[in-house]
């Protein structure tokens, strides 16, 4: 059945300045708040979503809404890929407020599912395309799809390619009745919107095939994880965004710096997400090993000018660890860099796996603010640190808290480097 869906964001308009005009810095200033006052407020929608809805699928609408509105589209869809024939097949499309599947009455007749062959004009090979169907390379358009845009008012087409461990899963494309030319600035903000969309197939995959409890939960848990690590950055983003349009409204000259602490706190959130989505990659493990899967999240923890994380590690035999082991490590690393991230407000973070006679040892160690003298006395209670202390349990690993106030923070985990702590949990 057809979704209903309402936009949760609005459009402000710039605020003049004291005389009514815009000279043209303050215009392009205030142009700069609003792109980021509406993105802003889109994001921090959809994460209420994604944490309320009772069926992801619904959250996939809801991202469709969500950046059709920002972009003004007329519609969108959403196809994805089916492994089995390699076809990319329209699943979803939003229009006029309403989100419709294959069959339903305002579904587009003229969508079809294309070989990945039929595709060379669908911007595949970039991370996001802008078509214009009266140019030649609309030529490549199987013809009842182009004609169909036509005869629908089409003119220009964004598609932005969906990913999964690293494997193309599905095209977003925006449908516009004009010839429609695009800002920087929304086109960073339709990627990042997109990642939604992309996170929400793969939680919806996982819901759908998921047989035990225990991975329910797990999806829970990292939905919730998710929305509220974001909502924390999206949250200073608002609130700086509010400064700089009254800073803008007094021709302050403040108002650049809050706009400069907005972009850098949604880096920051973009840093979270990235994280966020390696942690729903179950088989990571699977696929490149814990060191790779180590070095993959350091390298998603750096922000630009603002926070380094780096990798090391030494004489390590993972062959030699089963895979609920590294699984255990990977997860106890990645609390680990979240919660100096989140509470630490660290410019460093290094992560060694070592190896040596007696121990297998992973080491996070921040720069940061460090643990409070009583909570440092008591073991690192809280902040995340009891979930790293279950997953140590369940190795029959020691985990070490070190920190002062003011002199960062060393999570330290030991492993028994013996054949018995290697078969663990096997």
């Amino acid at each position: 059945m057809a979704q209903k869906l309402e936009h949760k964001f609005s459009d402000p308009a710039p605020p003049p300045s004291a005389n009514g005009a815009h000279s043209p810095e303050s215009h392009a200033d205030q142009r700069r708040v609003a792109q980021l006052t509406k993105a802003n407020a889109a994001l921090r929608s959809l994460l209420d979503e994604l944490a309320a809805v009772p069926q992801l699928d619904e959250f996939i609408g809801e991202v469709m809404a969500a950046i059709t509105g920002q972009l003004g589209a007329a519609s969108s869809v959403l196809a994805l890929l089916k492994p089995d024939d390699e076809t990319m097949a329209p699943e979803l499309m939003y229009q006029d407020g309403l989100v419709r599947r294959p069959g339903e009455p305002g579904f587009s007749k003229h969508l079809r599912a294309l070989k990945l062959d039929q595709m060379a004009a669908g911007g595949l090979d970039q991370p996001i395309s802008v078509l214009r169907v009266d140019s030649p390379l609309a030529m490549l358009i199987p013809e009842g799809i182009l004609s169909g845009l036509i005869a629908e008012g089409v003119e220009t087409i964004l598609i932005i390619p969906l990913s999964s461990k690293g494997q193309i899963n599905g095209i977003l494309s925006f449908r516009f009745a004009d010839d429609r030319e695009f800002q920087d600035e929304e086109l960073e903000i339709a990627r990042a919107l997109a990642t939604q969309a992309s996170l929400a197939i793969q939680l919806t995959q996982l819901a759908r095939t998921a047989r035990e409890s225990a991975v329910l939960e797990e999806r829970n848990r990292l939905a919730g994880e998710i929305h509220d690590s974001l909502a924390q950055s999206f949250a200073g983003i608002s609130m700086q965004l509010s400064a700089a349009s009254r800073a803008v409204t007094k021709k302050s000259e403040d108002a650049l710096s809050y706009v400069e602490r907005a972009n850098e706190l949604a880096r920051f959130g973009l840093s979270e997400a990235r994280r966020s989505a390696l942690s729903l990659r179950s088989n990571i493990i699977e696929e490149a090993g814990l060191i790779e899967a180590l070095r993959k999240l350091t390298e998603r923890s750096n922000i630009p000018g603002l926070i380094s994380c780096s990798f090391e590690a030494s004489r390590v035999d993972e062959k030699a660890l089963s895979r609920p082991v590294q699984q255990d490590l990977l997860r106890i690393g990645q609390e680990a860099i979240s919660n100096a991230l989140r509470h630490a407000q660290p410019t460093e973070i290094k992560v060694r796996l070592s190896a040596n006679p007696r121990n297998l040892v992973l080491r996070v160690t921040d720069n940061g603010s460090g643990l409070a003298k009583g909570r440092a006395a008591s073991g690192g209670q809280g902040f995340g640190f009891a979930n790293m202390r279950a997953r140590a349990r369940n190795l029959g690993a020691t985990l070490d808290i070190r920190s002062k106030p003011g002199q960062g923070t060393s999570v330290i985990v030991r492993l028994a480097n013996s054949p018995e702590a290697r078969a663990h949990s096997q």
